[in-house]
């Protein structure tokens, strides 16, 4: 696999172009590159948390259980919530964590996600959050 680097200007040059025809659902900003599996799982964990907290459930009206696991729209559980949470927050709902989902969080939404990576974050993640530096 092949990374670029390219300039802000440039990512959304490229994505404009691709509004209508993706919705921009191919083109995502990855926020796990360079995570090991575990932190991948601690952070999947905190996104689910996150959910849970807000009360927003699966397709089934299931509250999410915190395997780790997100998958991909439509038949993972944790998906349809992030797709269910993305709708409350006026994203385009493609079950997908990323920065768009991020952006568009209130700081009340913010600190109580932040507070959820912390719990199923690794020691120096506690201690991060602890001094508030995340």
């Amino acid at each position: 696999m092949k990374k670029f680097t390219i300039s802000e200007s440039e990512k959304e040059r490229i994505l404009n172009m691709h509004v209508d025809a993706t919705k921009k659902q191919y083109l995502k900003e990855d926020l796990n590159q360079g995570m090991t599996d575990e932190d991948r799982y601690n952070y999947n964990r905190g996104i689910q948390c996150f959910l849970n907290k807000k009360e927003i459930t699966d397709g089934d009206g299931q509250q999410l259980k915190l395997d780790g696991s997100i998958g991909r729209l439509p038949n993972s559980k944790s998906a349809q919530a992030i797709a269910k949470y993305q709708r409350t927050i006026n994203v385009t709902p493609d079950g997908v964590w990323g920065e768009e989902t991020m952006g568009a969080m209130s700081e009340k939404d913010k600190a109580m996600f932040k507070q959820c990576i912390s719990d199923y974050g690794d020691l120096f993640t506690k201690i991060w959050h602890y001094f508030g530096w995340d």
